[in-house]
């Protein structure tokens, strides 16, 4: 294989307190393999970002052990067969980033356990066991993403002068706009915007969404916390991605506008440019 002819990914992020919160509970995940030679393998690219829930004993505490222990999951399951030439049929892809979901799950829930058994009475040492978080993961082995989804940070799909929404919030907000209970204006305001139906390290029942889509030849995908996507429009995040600059440089605009507007919340903005 050409070296020449294996597609270009390239990837930059911002994971920052923001302008308000004095922890980052938020956290991210860039990982990019590539083995060239006679027996070059295609690049495969795992990126993800958490946000975590529960307060500043226990977000950050979750976040980290999602990240950490889905991309333990995944790469075990799944790069590591590759390097012994076992090539994965696209079921394969998606139950490993279910199943890597699922393991993330259970290491938040455990993290949690082990805080409140350590803690004092009032958590003050440990993890009080209310913690819980979001995470959206994109997988690209050649040319096509699979993506896994809990909670409501997100992923878009910028390529054709297009950004796409790729997931939908798992939030108590959306139910209800679903159902006509909330407009579009009252959603905005509504006291319980922040309300998740689905995250990982919560009582009752766990279900991820994971797909998988072919890429355009060139485009740019953003995974992102609610700190960007629930305080910066649309518009300005697809003017943001419309631009020229390496993906550290459109990641580094994007947290910039989130500080423009507010900084009220943990900010993460993960991009990763392709060219095919």
């Amino acid at each position: 294989m050409n070296p020449t002819t294996l597609p270009q990914i390239e990837s930059g992020y911002r994971c920052e307190n923001g302008a308000v919160r004095e922890r980052n509970e938020d956290a991210c995940l860039l990982f990019k393999a590539e083995l060239g030679g006679h027996f070059a393998l295609r690049p495969l690219g795992l990126y993800a970002v958490a946000d975590g829930m529960g307060g500043e004993r226990e977000g950050h505490v979750a976040s980290n052990a999602a990240i950490r222990a889905f991309a333990e999951y995944v790469l075990t399951n799944l790069y590591f067969p590759l390097l012994r030439r076992r090539a994965p049929r696209e079921a394969d892809l998606l139950d490993a980033l279910e199943r890597g979901v699922f393991a993330a799950h259970d290491a938040v829930t455990s993290e949690s356990l082990n805080g409140r058994a350590h803690a004092g009475p009032d958590g003050a040492d440990g993890v009080s066991g209310n913690g819980g978080t979001t995470l959206t993961a994109g997988l690209i082995f050649g040319r096509r993403l699979y993506v896994a989804h809990v909670g409501d940070s997100r992923a878009y799909l910028w390529a054709g002068d297009e950004l796409r929404p790729l997931t939908e919030d798992h939030s108590l907000v959306r139910r209800l706009q679903e159902t006509g209970r909330l407009s579009a204006d009252e959603a905005h305001n509504f006291q319980y915007r922040n309300v998740l139906l689905q995250a990982l390290g919560q009582n009752g029942a766990l279900t991820a969404d994971t797909f998988a889509l072919d890429l355009p030849a060139a485009g740019k995908l953003l995974l992102c916390s609610d700190g960007l996507s629930g305080f910066v429009a649309v518009e300005e995040i697809a003017a943001v991605l419309s631009g020229d600059g390496t993906a550290q440089q459109l990641a580094d605009r994007l947290y910039e506008a989130a500080m423009d507007a507010g900084g009220h919340d943990n900010i993460s903005a993960l991009v990763v440019t392709f060219v095919f």
